[in-house]
């Protein structure tokens, strides 16, 4: 029988350290793939640039994470109402207009905030502009006019007189007769910058005159169809 010969000694110091490195770097590698987690990244980021006050609409972020965990969506804002605060996509409601219907625009700020199982996090936040349509078109109108022409059963006269108007409240005087009138004012739906309704309530009537108007940035035509009135108006300032 032949007999092999015994690995020699020397031979055995060098090959049980490499045998015993090579297992610690395949050991390190799967360490690695199992510990190293990186963050979600969002991809997309839907947040409405304007609002009207007391709509509602959806939020949306889109997110993807190279590990594919299960994330964690945390929504924020600093106004209005959320119907849920985790998801990938939820419903907000704007701030409610006061009862006047008149209020500056505000700034809502959406903050979401999204977490993966290793516990890495990403963020972003927006700006929600949320505005009044009643007091955008009144702050168009508000200024102070001359007036210089008025018109009475389809004849139309020279006349002088002067209006202010602020976002809300009116005074307007008629030089021919003396007349000085105050109180304050509504726009009703379907109106917009150029043309629309407004209820006027002087000196504290809750009882609305009526008229239309047309605007064209310079000129201001309000018109009494109970009278079958109209006067323009042209803005100073």
């Amino acid at each position: 029988m032949k007999i092999l010969n015994p690995m020699p000694y020397t031979a055995l110091l060098v090959v049980f350290p490499l045998l015993a490195c090579q297992l610690l770097i395949f050991s390190g590698c799967d360490a690695y793939e199992t510990w190293t987690n990186d963050p979600p990244e969002i991809s997309t980021f839907t947040v409405p640039k304007e609002v009207r006050y007391g709509e509602s609409v959806e939020l949306k972020v889109g997110v993807f994470d190279p590990e594919n965990d299960e994330l964690t969506y945390t929504w924020e804002v600093s106004a209005g109402t959320l119907t849920t605060e985790q998801g990938a996509e939820v419903q907000w409601t704007a701030p409610e207009l006061p009862a006047s219907e008149i209020e500056p625009d505000q700034t809502v700020t959406v903050h979401v905030s999204i977490r993966d199982q290793g516990e890495e996090t990403v963020s972003k936040s927006a700006a929600v502009i949320v505005f009044s349509k009643s007091y955008r078109v009144a702050e168009a109108l508000s200024g102070v006019y001359e007036l210089v022409r008025t018109q009475l059963a389809g004849e139309t006269t020279e006349a002088f007189g002067s209006m202010r108007l602020t976002t809300a409240t009116f005074t307007r005087e008629y030089q021919s007769n003396g007349a000085f009138f105050f109180g304050a004012y509504k726009l009703i739906e379907p109106f917009d910058a150029q043309k629309g309704t407004i209820y006027w309530f002087s000196d504290g009537s809750t009882e609305p005159i009526v008229s239309t108007y047309t605007w064209d940035g310079e000129l201001l035509v309000l018109f009494w169809t109970a009278t079958s009135t109209g006067h323009v108006y042209q803005k100073l300032n």
